[in-house]
């Protein structure tokens, strides 16, 4: 590989002088790793990253760079397990708080990662690289509605591009595939595999709150309690509740800046970021960094900086008064439908349904973490019951003004993918705020294309515009 474009992709995120000297090898390694040509990369700085990620802006920068350290980390699992290093993976979505109780607890001693929705997530959003083109081999074909994500963590466990942790924490609160993909991979590859699982059965009665069902938190809280000992049996760590306090402040200090961050754009006009670029800096809302969250933070700090000086200056991504479309989860791997929405006068928006830090701090009781967490889990939509969700969602569109709401990007998982057609209806008919489905893949472009969604788009988009003009806006 040649370091010329290397050198120039990541002098255009940010790095410079020393630095840069000493991550180049890191970020060549990690251009191996996920099998990026020299031609991925500069088409990368060249066209993508310019097209669709406003590099203008410092803190979108240090967004992407972030994500590209987590990438370089990622490569680096197989040497820590080579240096006798233990090494925890987990699978989005998860507690990210209980994943880094482990890393803190450790002190250097094991490593955690979530390489299969770091490198998916990486490979789409910044390189247009789709995983089934690069990793096939599993029977598990995303053509077949199959989780992209899931796709991938088969084909490259068993091709060996991932080397095999010492544990996989896997959690089976939002998704049942992943822990199957497990199995299938235990019976193709005839390996072993150490792996714990945290579940529990989607049966609460509709319309009950969860997170306020105590019986509920307590079978949670003995389920993170248990799947965490045995944890500690494959790496030997013993993870204190200090440990895990920790890493709810910890946490807790990003959620607050994302939710600062949020409230800014949510309620600028016109909108200064992007749904997808607020989707980016919210990346670790259910999954950890080994690398820590200090770049993130860091970079969350400049974009409130950077887009509070856009609002006193009136400047936004779009003229003001353009309709905003909240959207579950911004499509991040798949940016070209962000760029299409807004070619089309319209803001996706809002980044993820996701609880913000002020009502998630109303769950937390230093002195007992582990019920406190169980509470957080129960707490975020997907995790519970539909009429459970949809009562979160609501309080979440009425604390912002938006014109519609967009779902659909989860079609092929079986959880989400099926709540959202039921949920949206009781969703509209709280808010009356209009919803609307766009059938896609959040992992995968390669089975939609611009031009197959493009009619769809247009149509969302003046329905928006005209039901603006009826309303005199």
């Amino acid at each position: 590989m040649s370091d010329g474009i290397h050198r120039k992709f990541l002098e255009t995120l940010g790095w410079e002088g020393q630095e840069l000297e000493e991550f180049l090898p890191d970020w060549i390694n990690a251009a191996r790793f996920m099998q990026l040509t020299d031609g991925d990369v500069r088409r990368a700085v060249e066209e993508w990253i310019p097209a669709y990620w406003n590099i203008s802006l410092a803190g979108v920068r240090k967004s992407v760079a972030a994500c590209i350290r987590e990438a370089a980390d990622v490569a680096k699992m197989g040497r820590y397990l080579q240096e006798g290093k233990k090494v925890l993976y987990s699978t989005m979505p998860s507690s990210p708080v209980c994943i880094t109780a482990n890393k803190l607890a450790g002190e250097g001693k094991l490593h955690i990662s979530y390489p299969y929705f770091v490198v998916t997530s990486v490979l789409g959003a910044f390189f247009n690289k789709d995983t089934d083109e690069l990793f096939s081999g599993s029977c598990m074909d995303p053509h077949c509605h199959h989780c992209g994500m899931n796709c991938m963590r088969a084909d490259s466990v068993l091709s060996g591009l991932i080397p095999k942790p010492t544990v996989t924490w896997n959690w089976g609160l939002q998704c049942n595939e992943s822990p199957k993909t497990d199995e299938m991979i235990f019976s193709l590859g005839n390996t072993e595999w150490d792996n714990v699982l945290t579940t529990m059965p989607h049966d609460a009665p509709l319309g009950d709150s969860e997170a306020d069902d105590d019986e509920r938190v307590e079978y949670l809280k003995e389920e993170i309690r248990v799947s965490q000992e045995q944890v500690t049996q494959h790496t030997g760590i013993e993870v204190r509740e200090e440990h895990l306090r920790a890493a709810v402040t910890e946490y807790m200090g990003y959620l607050r800046r994302m939710e600062r961050l949020t409230d800014l754009v949510m309620n600028a006009d016109p909108q200064p970021l992007t749904g997808n670029e607020l989707a980016l800096m919210g990346i670790c809302m259910e999954s950890a960094f080994n690398t820590g969250l200090g770049y993130l933070n860091d970079a969350i700090d400049t974009a409130i900086t950077e887009v509070e000086e856009l609002i006193r200056q009136g400047k936004g991504v779009l003229p003001k008064g353009a309709p905003k479309l909240a959207c579950h989860f911004n499509p991040l791997n798949v940016p070209w439908i962000e760029k299409t929405f807004r070619d089309n006068g319209v803001n996706l928006t809002l980044g993820r349904m996701f609880p913000p830090a002020s009502f998630l701090m109303r769950r937390i009781d230093e002195s007992d973490i582990y019920t406190s967490t169980a509470r957080m889990c129960l707490s975020v939509p997907n995790t519970v019951s539909m009429l459970d969700e949809a009562r979160m969602v609501t309080e979440q569109l009425q604390m912002y003004t938006v014109d519609g709401v967009l779902y659909g990007f989860f079609s092929f998982d079986r959880w989400i993918g099926a709540l959202e057609k039921a949920m949206i209806r009781v969703v509209e008919e709280k808010t009356s705020i209009p919803h609307f489905y766009l059938e896609s893949d959040f992992w995968n472009s390669g089975r939609y294309s611009p031009e197959d969604r493009f009619s769809m788009i247009r149509s969302i988009c003046n329905c928006l515009k005209i039901s603006g003009i009826a309303v005199g806006k």
